[in-house]
């Protein structure tokens, strides 16, 4: 029985883990560009934060955040599954 309940608490947290990194570009894209002196202040700040100016690097950091939150989610569905067998 132990060793299913630590499954249910790893299952729980990667799907609590998986839901904010899927709607971390959400939140994402509003601190960047939620103010325009915010803005200017990130895109001069040094490298990963002087690339959010570019539109493909933005791209790709949203897009890395929903598929690490996919995978995630998925993954704590299929230990939820293994732990019903």
């Amino acid at each position: 029985m132990g060793k299913y309940s630590s499954i249910k608490y790893i299952s729980d947290f990667l799907l609590g883990l998986g839901f904010i990194f899927t709607i971390s570009p959400i939140i994402l894209y509003w601190f960047i560009h939620g103010d325009y002196e915010r803005y200017i202040w990130i895109i001069n700040g040094p490298y990963p934060f002087s690339y959010f100016g570019s539109g493909s690097f933005q791209l790709f950091m949203y897009l890395s955040l929903l598929i690490i939150g996919a995978a995630l989610i998925v993954i704590s569905m299929i230990l939820k599954r293994v732990k019903k067998k």
